[in-house]
């Protein structure tokens, strides 16, 4: 790992992530619980925050091809740009007086879309930058940076809510991107990342799916994510702020302490992939990981004490890099690099988009039925989707 970090470039990527997820993460920490207080609904907390992940369901495949077209490194910059022009706008309208949900909710939709473009051009750039060999630790690196932020920005929010209020959160996470804008300049491109041609969009669009329909495994990888975020995506953005309110009968401080013991869970994770997993299967690895992923869940069903479901969600965290950590390797090690950025995109729609779909389900099931069952139903489901994978041939067939 010391190694990795004197590859300036990195090094450079690492810290600019790290600031960049710190903002991200007070984000999606103030966003739903915004709504929540101007309105008390749950069904339009679950829309505003649903809004934050149609774009990629709508623009993925478009942004993918955008991404195999043209400087990655460019499209980041781009993307951090228009994303902290965006942002700042919230604290802007609350301050003016416009509390408008539906304002939110645009806002949201707009900054949500100039993300959509974003990592899929850094995990197509990840390649270019070190050694097919040194792929697993770096791509495991640079989520230790989500996962650190994740840990540090609850306590941040926590802190920072009472200084400077829910609104200015948001205006913190505007310089954010502003400084990773900064560090993503500094980073020097080795080799050729993109590929430019004369074709269309649309038949770099069509070239996209062709290769995807080939590609059985990357197809049944997309498909297990997909229904694997379903279940697990909604309840854990806009489930656990309603069981922090009504089974914990918490504020949001409770909110922060939680986010944070499931980020240094996932550190942990991560920890462990770097030291004791480098020998094992990537696809064992993502198995174990989306079982691992939905146990844990489940087991909310069966507490209301505090500090158990900071254990909980703590033993939660560790699983998660295990799913994205391998499965990122094994998209970059599978898919050429010409093809690279419309694959990486199309796991993002079916990352982002289903949990777009996921938390209108959650905000309506809640409703109706309460936290606690909701934790016992999807852990359950989740882990059932592992077998999608486990009776797929092509993917099982795959020695990485």
């Amino acid at each position: 790992m010391n190694n990795l970090f004197k590859n300036r470039d990195i090094f450079l990527l690492w810290v600019g992530q790290f600031i960049s997820h710190i903002g991200d993460s007070i984000y999606m920490i103030a966003l739903p619980w915004l709504i929540l207080d101007f309105t008390g609904s749950k069904t339009s907390t679950a829309l505003v925050t649903a809004s934050t992940y149609l774009p990629t369901l709508i623009f993925g495949l478009f942004a993918g091809t955008i991404v195999d077209r043209f400087s990655r490194k460019a499209i980041m910059m781009i993307s951090d740009l228009l994303r902290a022009i965006t942002v700042i706008l919230i604290p802007i309208f609350i301050i003016t007086g416009n509390q408008s949900t539906l304002i939110i909710g645009v806002v949201a939709f707009f900054l949500s879309t100039f993300g959509t473009l974003f990592y899929p051009a850094r995990d197509s750039l990840i390649p270019s930058l070190v050694n097919s060999k040194d792929l697993p630790l770096v791509n495991s690196l640079i989520s230790t940076s989500g996962q650190l932020s994740h840990l540090i920005a609850p306590l941040i929010a926590g802190l920072l809510v009472g200084v400077v209020g829910l609104t200015h959160l948001f205006t913190i996470d505007s310089i954010t991107f502003i400084i990773s804008f900064i560090f993503i300049h500094f980073i020097k491109i080795k080799s050729k990342n993109h590929t430019l041609n004369s074709n269309s969009y649309f038949n770099d669009f069509k070239s996209g799916l062709k290769y995807l329909k080939s590609a059985h495994e990357i197809r049944t990888l997309i498909f297990m994510t997909s229904t694997n975020n379903i279940f697990i995506m909604g309840p854990a953005i806009i489930g656990i702020p309603v069981y922090i309110v009504e089974v914990l009968k918490e504020d949001f401080t409770t909110l922060a302490i939680l986010e944070s013991s499931m980020a240094l869970g996932m550190l942990c994770g991560s920890f462990i992939i770097i030291k004791f997993l480098k020998n094992i299967s990537l696809i064992k690895i993502l198995f174990f990981g989306i079982l691992f992923d939905g146990i844990t869940y489940s087991f909310l069903y069966f507490t209301e004490l505090k500090f158990v479901v900071v254990l909980i969600l703590f033993i939660h965290g560790i699983g998660i890099p295990m799913i994205v950590v391998s499965r990122t390797n094994i998209i970059q090690k599978l898919i050429p690099n010409k093809f690279r950025g419309r694959i990486f995109a199309m796991v993002n729609m079916s990352v982002l988009g289903t949990t777009a779909i996921s938390s209108l389900l959650t905000g309506l099931y809640l409703e109706y039925f309460s936290s606690q069952s909701l934790f016992l139903i999807i852990g359950i489901c989740a882990m059932s989707t592992v077998l999608i994978g486990f009776f797929s041939k092509e993917l099982m067939s795959k020695s990485i």
